[in-house]
């Protein structure tokens, strides 16, 4: 799978929606480019970091908006498939473009007693901060693969660790890592 790949400081897994604010430059060129030619995006971490630029998501757009100043474009963007890059160019539009190899998509697996606090955590997040509400109409928190990838996004965890995780093919690993976490925050 070849595609044009934006970079941003966030990530995106599948089955999540997230809205992206892109300034003028490389990643308003990109979403241009995108839209002319009917394609998906690739949204990957920051291109500064070698090791964020290897693991995204591919993307499509379901809405746009221009921000309150006019000078921001926010896209809300929903995501299928996790891929790692193989093989990263410009091609001649200046479109920085991928050939990716899409990653196993993590098999659902149920919340049991021991990762409840996954579920319980994220409810209280999604009533605390109702934009999640909105973007997840329908959240999952029965589905520890679901609740494991948006704590994934939401969490303030270095790129690096995120990306471990990302290629593992199950959220067995995830699920401990974030427990862990959850029991010893510092």
């Amino acid at each position: 799978m070849t595609l044009p790949i934006l970079f941003n400081n966030r990530h995106i897994l599948p089955s999540s929606r997230l809205p992206l604010y892109l300034i003028p430059g490389e990643q308003l060129n990109t979403v241009k480019y995108t839209m002319q030619y009917g394609l998906n995006i690739g949204v990957c971490m920051d291109e500064t970091n070698l090791i964020g630029a290897g693991i995204g998501t591919r993307v499509t757009v379901e809405d746009f908006n221009l921000s309150n100043e006019g000078d921001v474009l926010i896209i809300t963007v929903c995501g299928h498939e996790s891929f790692i890059i193989d093989n990263l160019k410009e091609n001649d539009h200046d479109i920085m473009v991928a050939k990716c190899k899409i990653l196993p998509t993590w098999p659902e697996r149920q919340v049991s007693n021991d990762s409840s606090p996954l579920a319980d955590r994220l409810k209280i997040m999604f009533n605390r901060y109702p934009e999640l509400s909105v973007l997840h109409q329908y959240p999952h928190f029965e589905n520890l693969t679901w609740l494991c990838q948006r704590w994934l996004e939401l969490l303030p965890i270095p790129a690096s660790e995120k990306q471990l995780l990302m290629a593992i093919n199950s959220c067995s690993d995830t699920c401990e890592y974030l427990l862990n976490l959850m029991k010893d925050p510092y």
